[in-house]
């Protein structure tokens, strides 16, 4: 009896030492990692600014081979969410702040097994980035959980460096092009009626001009012969741009309908521009360097992972006629998924 007595006591001892022990263990937990990448910020920050393409790098996808994954929200920014689950296990992560080319704050969610707060930290180096993957959880009151993060460290640090290895391997591989100076972005836009005359030119900017001059004139005694009505600046579809010029729908948004119809025969026709997702990117300048913000878009959808989804198009907000050319502004647009 005083055996049973003896082992009680020291099994009560035990447990309360464990839940001092427990209590007196920090509850907060950080651990980092980082990673120079040999690229500027800009094209890191799109790497890690969404989470579609988080996978592609993750450090433990090939660890969860069962696990089932799905996407809300957009694709890049605040709101990009990632959910898994595999057997009776879920999370989630979702992007809760964007400074761009800074930083991105995610918001983690272990289901039963708590949150947590992660974060991408970019830095300026040597012409490419210091990259730095932070986690910080606070563990409140559970006592179990303090004991865990005595070897959350040990367990947490390597994936983070291996994620971190992963990521700058494929980021590395991506064009080095500078579009912090552009203004551009990832948006949805508005299927527009369009009258339309299709033509083609040289590469020559005069040869070029010439041609989209003509092309408009004949729009535009079209929209006058039919009484419609111009709903908008030109724009200039186009459908190649290779070794034998550029092909081009040039084209005039109106409305209401042609009241001496538009027949196949007709050298002007109706039609209806792309609507859906596209970069979309506003170029200031000589219409002669638009090939330059052209090679620029490209690049960007290139190192977001985008895929190309039709024919791109210009819009030309101004008028050369009246607008100093190094003010002259044009809108260009990409379709993607």
């Amino acid at each position: 009896m005083k055996t049973l007595k003896k082992i009680f006591f020291v099994l009560i001892a035990l447990v309360v030492v464990f839940v001092v022990v427990g209590f007196l263990l920090p509850r907060q937990r950080h651990v980092e990692r980082s990673v120079f990448i040999d690229t500027p910020p800009r094209v890191v920050f799109s790497q890690v600014n969404g989470l579609q393409n988080f996978n592609d790098w993750s450090p433990w996808v090939a660890l969860m081979p069962d696990a089932e994954y799905s996407f809300e929200g957009p694709a890049f920014g605040v709101g990009s969410k990632l959910s898994w689950s595999e057997t009776d296990e879920t999370g989630s992560q979702t992007i809760i702040a964007s400074a761009p080319y800074e930083r991105v704050d995610v918001e983690l969610d272990f289901g039963s097994q708590g949150t947590a707060q992660s974060a991408y930290l970019l830095q300026p180096e040597n012409g490419g980035t210091r990259l730095t993957w932070t986690f910080d959880t606070d563990f409140g009151l559970n006592i179990i959980n303090r004991y865990w993060g005595l070897l959350l460290e040990r367990q947490l640090g390597p994936s983070f460096a291996q994620g971190l290895t992963n990521l700058k391997r494929i980021t590395e591989e991506l064009p080095k092009v500078d579009w912090s100076h552009l203004e551009i972005g990832i948006t949805d836009v508005p299927s527009t009626t369009i009258a339309y005359f299709t033509g083609s030119s040289g590469r020559d900017p005069d040869e070029i001009g010439a041609a989209l001059a003509a092309a408009y004139g004949r729009v535009a005694l079209f929209i006058s012969t039919n009484e419609l009505q111009m709903g908008g600046q030109p724009l200039a579809i186009t459908n190649y741009w290779d070794e034998r010029g550029w092909g081009f729908d040039a084209g005039i948004p109106v409305s209401g309908a042609p009241s001496r119809g538009a027949g196949p025969d007709s050298p002007v026709r109706m039609g209806e521009t792309y609507g859906g997702r596209v970069v979309r990117a506003v170029h200031v300048g000589p219409h002669t360097t638009l090939e330059e913000t052209h090679a620029i878009i490209i690049a960007f959808i290139t190192a977001h992972r985008l895929e190309a989804n039709g024919r791109n198009w210009e819009v030309f907000v101004s008028d050369p006629g009246n607008t100093p050319e190094e003010e002259l502004v044009t809108e260009i647009y990409y379709p993607v998924k």
